[in-house]
């Protein structure tokens, strides 16, 4: 027994710590629920309500972002075609989360073994996570600095479908221009030369880097100039990307979108350089479309206004959810597991150093 241990403490975590599991299996499972039904809720609304009118067959020209720079696509999409593509890509990310680290089975066997902490093993409920930390602390800092000064709303007048489409369309075209462009783009040119390695193998080697630049420093070229070029990327990217919602696209947001911009930058990027461009683009899909999509579908069917309070009952829903009990609930998780980490690397260095380790 540890000097300062408990007699009765190592029992009550067994069993708190299945309870806990448990709990948070739940909440998880309700937010995965309106995750599976925010799709049908989304097309239907795009194609079948008095949201759409003739706009889902609207023609116009797709843009992308490079870094802070807007850049049109020589071509007209109509809005609706848009729509269902992303919807493919965020479908297909989401099965390729699933599909990553241990499965699901496994995960939860573990979490209930081993404590919460193992839920995170697979890259789904990893993600899943990702979406409630980010919304809840965005939440926050909006709410806080919506005190002292104006944050602005860029989305109010206009055509409403067109609204909701771009905020559909935000998550993929900001992560691909502000992530895989400012970050993995830099994570690729620095690890690129490498003379003698065949083309295919180069190649190869450079679309693991952009999808995940961590890659470049674990296993490509495990230098410190190669880790601090792709971090300082990273904040680079977020400094852009809290300054574009202010200054970039026409205007809207105000200067108290600057701190939550940046700070969604910060996470964003993390996500990105540790886990891979679909996690980071399925945690800012839950900032934009999960959010925001059953409030256009109360206005598609049921005539109420989106950005009404309360709104429509699945809104309401999904903001207790997002921005309450699952948001806190992912908040403390990720700092048990941050602070569990931090703790156990401290043992281990103490260990190291102890006189008894030094003994051969």
């Amino acid at each position: 027994m540890e000097p300062n241990a408990q007699p009765g403490a190592r029992p009550l975590q067994r069993l708190l710590g299945p309870i806990l599991v448990g709990f948070f299996l739940i909440l998880l499972s309700i937010t995965a629920f309106l995750i599976v039904l925010s799709f049908p809720a989304g097309i239907y609304t795009v194609f079948f309500t008095s949201l759409s009118d003739s706009t889902a067959r609207t023609l116009g020209y797709p843009f992308l972002w490079f870094g802070p720079v807007a850049v049109s696509l020589p071509f007209l999409v109509p809005y609706g075609a848009e729509f269902l593509a992303v919807v493919v890509v965020y479908l297909t990310m989401f099965g390729l989360a699933i599909s990553q680290g241990r499965n699901l089975p496994s995960a939860i066997a573990s979490g209930f073994r081993n404590g919460v902490g193992d839920l995170l093993s697979n890259r789904a409920i990893l993600t899943l996570v990702s979406i409630g930390f980010l919304v809840f602390t965005a939440g926050v800092i909006d709410e806080v600095m919506s005190f002292f000064v104006p944050i602005g709303n860029p989305f109010v007048g206009g055509d409403d479908l067109l609204t909701f489409v771009g905020l559909a369309l935000a998550p993929l075209r900001e992560e691909l221009g502000f992530r895989a462009i400012l970050i993995g783009v830099a994570a690729v040119v620095v690890t690129l030369p490498r003379p003698g390695l065949p083309a295919k193998e180069t190649v190869k080697s450079a679309l693991r880097t952009l999808w995940r630049p961590s890659v470049a420093y674990e296993s490509i070229d495990n230098s410190t100039f190669t880790l601090v070029v792709i971090w300082a990327a990273g904040a680079f990217s977020a400094g852009a990307f809290g300054v574009c919602h202010v200054a970039c696209g026409g205007g809207g947001w105000e200067v108290g979108k600057l701190p939550e911009a940046t700070y969604g930058g910060v996470v964003l990027a993390y996500l990105y350089i540790r886990y891979g461009f679909h996690v980071a683009v399925l945690a800012h899909w839950g900032i934009d479309y999960l959010p925001s999509v059953f409030a256009f579908y109360g206005q598609g069917v049921y005539r109420i206004p989106w950005n009404s309070s309360p709104g429509y009952v699945l809104q309401q829903v999904v903001a207790s959810d997002l921005f309450g009990v699952f948001g806190v609930a992912c908040v403390i998780l990720v700092f048990y597991v941050g602070i569990s980490k931090l703790w156990s690397a401290e043992r281990k260095k103490r260990n190291c150093n102890s006189p008894l380790s030094e003994v051969h």
